[in-house]
């Protein structure tokens, strides 16, 4: 008689439901209720160089609708950490600013970021959507020391399909700030320049930290030494199996 085959238990799970909001009320519970969603804080990060055309932060917000967009900003007004002013013109245009408390989000957002490029920081997942673009205009806020670079002024280059996008990087003291460069400003003369398309930037702003398919001009000691600082936090962390004193 022939032995009955035994299949292997078949393992049921319930579907997993979203883990439940933070409610506790404690200051950082009433942040946590302001703060810890998907949007907020990018919108601070994208209005951090000053006042920004709603249009603008539309178009380099490309993950979210725009009705969604504007109830995450209406609850930012509502909160007072930004404030909205409608010009009636044609077409209609609305300029976004940060208040004195949307400011002192940067910090935290700089912080956050910085851990998540130490420790969270992976090659893109299928659901993550590659913007170079907003890795450039978050290059200041994760450098968290000075970069050792001559003062000047970097160009960095984004080349698309529909022509080039310039961020213009100032480094006064060792600090890097940014400053939106115009189509047909010529105000500014970079002292160096940093180009390549999508996947050239995404490289270097990847775990591997790979420069080598950037194009520089100019004064490339001065544009190396600003990309050194961007893969110095990949190799800060302890390495596996070490000890921490």
């Amino acid at each position: 008689m022939d032995t009955p085959v035994q299949r292997p238990a078949v393992e049921r799970r319930s579907p997993q439901r979203p883990l439940p909001s933070h409610r506790q009320w404690t200051p950082l519970g009433r942040a946590l209720s302001l703060l810890g969603d998907n949007w907020t804080l990018a919108i601070v990060t994208e209005l951090a160089a000053g006042r920004t055309r709603l249009s603008v932060l539309r178009d380099r917000l490309s993950g979210v609708s725009a009705g969604v967009l504007d109830r995450y900003l209406s609850h930012m007004a509502a909160a007072g950490l930004l404030t909205r002013t409608r010009f009636r013109e044609t077409p209609p245009r609305v300029e976004l600013e940060l208040t004195d408390a949307g400011r002192e989000l940067l910090p935290i957002v700089a912080a956050l970021s910085r851990w998540g490029l130490r420790w969270a920081w992976s090659q893109p997942s299928e659901r993550e959507i590659v913007d170079p673009g907003a890795l450039l205009r978050a290059l200041p806020l994760l450098l968290d020391e000075p970069v050792k670079a001559p003062d000047g002024t970097v160009e960095l280059i984004l080349d698309e399909r529909g022509g080039r996008r310039r961020h213009l990087l100032d480094i006064s003291g060792g600090r890097v700030s940014i400053r939106a460069a115009r189509a047909g400003h010529a105000d500014a003369r970079p002292s160096a320049r940093v180009a390549g398309d999508w996947r050239a930037w995404a490289a270097a702003f990847g775990p591997g930290a790979d420069v080598s398919r950037l194009r520089l001009a100019g004064r490339r000691s001065q544009a190396r030494a600003l990309l050194a600082a961007i893969a110095r936090p990949h190799f800060s962390q302890p390495a596996a199996g070490s000890e921490r004193g």
